[in-house]
């Protein structure tokens, strides 16, 4: 995942496919975020629509990709609470999904990751899937997923053999490495999957 990540070459699908792999968020949760949902001093996500019963649900986001988040937002002419987040880089639209599917495989390709990945739902199975196998509890699995049932949350809890920071700063350790505040030239410490 570190290595794929640092082959992007588009700065926002980057950010996009940081957000997904470190909070499992669907499909359309990922398009259609806002920056009103977008907490950064809090480090918190929130999801509209979500299948939970209040219908929001709050995932925390942990230091790196707050920092992604945070510079995307500065590269984006289109920073209002209700502009999106992800979105078309000159008209503010809805950020396709075929862009993301590009952008991903061509990423893919540069990093010399083979196998076909479906943008947003093999990225959201990785994040659930490494969430549970860092050792977050099925409560907190089950909530940042947005499951309204345990049994849909055990479905990865058997792949894997309220949300805390703990579990996001773990999956963000085992996914992209331990965070440093010095850049790194050692590949292997960051190659978990």
């Amino acid at each position: 995942m570190a290595r794929l990540a640092r082959a992007f070459e588009d700065a926002q699908a980057r950010t996009a496919f940081l957000t997904l792999v470190l909070t499992g968020l669907r499909r359309h949760g990922c398009r259609q975020l806002r920056w009103r949902d977008v907490d950064l001093l809090e480090g918190v996500l929130r999801v509209r629509d979500s299948k939970t019963e209040d219908g929001i649900r709050s995932i925390a986001v942990p230091p790196r990709l707050a920092d992604e988040l945070r510079d995307h937002w500065r590269r984006s002419p289109f920073r209002g609470d209700d502009e999106l987040v992800f979105c078309h880089p000159e008209r503010g639209t809805v950020y396709r999904a075929e862009t993301f599917r590009e952008a991903l495989e061509a990423a893919q390709a540069a990093a010399g990751v083979t196998g076909r990945l479906r943008p947003f739902h093999d990225l959201r199975h990785t994040a659930i899937t490494h969430d549970t196998a860092s050792g977050a509890s099925e409560i907190a699995v089950m909530a940042k997923a947005g499951h309204s049932s345990m049994q849909t949350t055990r479905t990865y809890l058997h792949l894997a053999g309220t949300v805390f920071r703990a579990e996001a700063e773990a999956l963000e350790a085992r996914l992209l490495g331990e965070v440093s505040t010095e850049p790194s030239t050692d590949l292997s410490a960051s190659q978990s999957t």
